[in-house]
């Protein structure tokens, strides 16, 4: 479940990468990567709960703070929004209902760059999984 601007499932901002790993106990430090080519201090961890699957991604500052997280379209966890599941839906069914969220006056829609709806004051990005259409969505 995403907590706006305080975390997803048990991870919650500001963990360290050990409390990262020791909240997720079941999955596996697939790879430590640089997150940000300008910024090599930001770095990310890819998680798994299987040997070479993906299923969550784990951004921290220089800090050593986490500050970002990102399920997996198709290997991540469940990631629930208000009753909403945020993961693995196809893109534009996904973007109605969140539309429907902007026009309720609960959530605030914009879209970045690359086209990807965010819902703002809550700091999400649905992007979608190109290979399989479905969205991923990071917070």
């Amino acid at each position: 479940m995403l907590t706006p601007l305080e975390g997803v499932g048990p991870l919650r901002f500001g963990m360290s990468a050990d409390e990262v790993r020791a909240a997720l106990p079941e999955a596996v430090e697939l790879s430590r990567f640089s997150a940000e080519p300008f910024s090599p201090e930001i770095y990310g961890l890819q998680l798994g709960f299987h040997p070479a699957v993906p299923a969550v991604y784990a951004y921290f500052e220089g800090t050593g703070r986490l500050f970002c997280v990102a399920a997996d379209a198709v290997h991540g966890p469940r990631v629930t929004l208000d009753g909403l599941e945020l993961t693995g839906r196809m893109p534009a069914l996904l973007q109605k209902r969140v539309l429907d969220l902007h026009s309720s006056g609960t959530h605030h829609v914009s879209y970045g760059p690359r086209g990807n709806p965010g819902l703002n004051g809550i700091g999400m990005v649905l992007r979608s999984w190109t290979d399989h259409l479905r969205a991923r969505p990071t917070h």
